[in-house]
């Protein structure tokens, strides 16, 4: 089953939204899904419609310190799972994973916590999504260690990109010394406004430069205000627009993702956006014209 660390110490580059809406996708293709909000500040449960993070009985950062201090019952971490209102299984983020790092810091094999910690759901989901906060700390550490593969979101723009390599760097040393199975998914270009030259030049370098050493995902996420509008209504992408071409984009996304992560089950993904349907009608047009020609033809043999 995927562990899938949504991941990039760059701050404000699209990881809730990725994670969010990759998730939903998946779970429209038939997956089971659960979310994990690796950051204080909860912005991924907010995203999903809880919008008081402290008000949550059980945060993930809750089960961590629970695992460490030995608390068996509390470091269920099914116990802090929940339904969030955009209909998305979570273990809800918030500021207890502050004091969650400070625990780790000292703790015999901390950076493997949190694998311990999300072992017992491996059976109940498909994919397990962390939303990692923008940092490479010990809790970023421990998303990776606990992953099968990264996904890692980068805004379209020359600030933004400039930190790649760092986090390339950091996966790299995952890999050797603590998960070496650890796969890069692949790049995901956020944030991409096709009417700016500027952006248009970072994508086209990123997929220059990394060609042949880093997979970048076909699929580019657009600068769209209807994520920002999802977002303030609590609701996933697919949720808010389901028939837009903001949504069409993370359920293409899914099936890459899926494909890089070597689940060959995942449904090919329907057009939901304007043009699907008028597409779907001369498809269907043209079939039963060819019937029609066909026993047109037969009746004349």
């Amino acid at each position: 089953m995927p562990i899938i660390a949504v991941s990039n110490q760059k701050g404000g580059v699209g990881k809730t939204t990725s994670a969010l809406n990759l998730a939903a996708a998946l779970r429209e293709a038939g997956k089971r899904v659960l979310l994990v909000d690796l950051d204080p500040q909860g912005s991924l449960t907010v995203a999903a419609g809880i919008l008081d993070v402290d008000s949550v009985r059980q945060s993930v950062g809750d089960v961590l310190i629970a695992r460490v201090q030995g608390a068996d019952r509390s470091a269920d971490i099914h116990a802090a799972i929940v339904q969030a209102p955009c209909g998305l299984d979570l273990v809800p983020g918030n500021g207890m994973l502050s004091a969650a790092e400070i625990t780790l810091a000292s703790a015999r094999e901390r950076e493997s916590v949190l694998a311990n910690t999300l072992a017992p759901t491996l059976d109940s989901y498909d994919y397990v999504l962390i939303d990692c906060l923008p940092s490479l700390g010990l809790m970023a550490i421990n998303a990776l260690r606990a992953a099968s593969g990264v996904v890692i979101p980068v805004q379209a723009d020359f600030l933004a990109v400039q930190g790649l390599a760092q986090i390339l760097e950091t996966i790299g040393a995952v890999r050797s010394r603590l998960n070496p199975k650890l796969e890069i998914y692949g790049v995901l270009l956020t944030m991409v406004d096709s009417r700016a030259a500027h952006s248009q030049r970072i994508v086209a370098t990123v997929r220059h430069s990394l060609k042949g050493q880093v997979p970048v995902f076909g699929t580019e996420i657009a600068q769209h205000v209807a994520f920002k509008e999802a977002a303030e209504a609590g609701k996933t992408i697919l949720e808010y627009q389901n028939r837009g071409a903001a949504a069409d984009t993370y359920r293409r996304l899914a099936h890459e993702v899926a494909a890089a992560a070597g689940d060959s089950t995942l449904v090919e993904p329907r057009r939901q956006g304007m043009f699907a349907g008028a597409t779907r009608f001369f498809r269907g047009f043209g079939r039963s014209q060819g019937a029609v020609t066909g026993a047109t033809q037969a009746q004349s043999a």
